[in-house]
């Protein structure tokens, strides 16, 4: 059985990696997911909650909720957005440097 992590040992992971942790897939920088592995792959334990706070602590904005047709054709969905278009960027040429460096 795992033991659970000190809080001090949490501290130095950062939250996103804490929050997917039990997702079945998510994207992290090297470096995070090398740093997370030298601390031993701490988990959080069962009272672990995600607070949505800046890097000040403070509290970040709600994202408004929008009603949606689910059952309109994908197509009819505004997807456009710059932060979107530019995590894509990244996200391919991460992937595209992958490529390179194992051939």
């Amino acid at each position: 059985m795992r033991e659970s992590p000190s809080k001090s040992s949490l501290t130095s992971i950062p939250v996103h990696v804490l929050a997917a942790s039990g997702a079945e897939l998510a994207t992290s920088p090297a470096k995070i997911l090398e740093q997370w592995a030298a601390a031993g792959f701490p988990l959080p334990d069962q009272n672990f909650r995600y607070q949505a706070v800046d890097k000040n602590g403070n509290a970040l904005r709600p994202i408004p909720y929008k009603q949606l047709e689910l059952n309109a054709s994908w197509e009819s969905f505004d997807l456009k957005h710059e932060l979107t278009d530019k995590g894509i960027k990244k996200f391919v040429d991460d992937y595209k440097s992958t490529l390179k460096s194992a051939a």
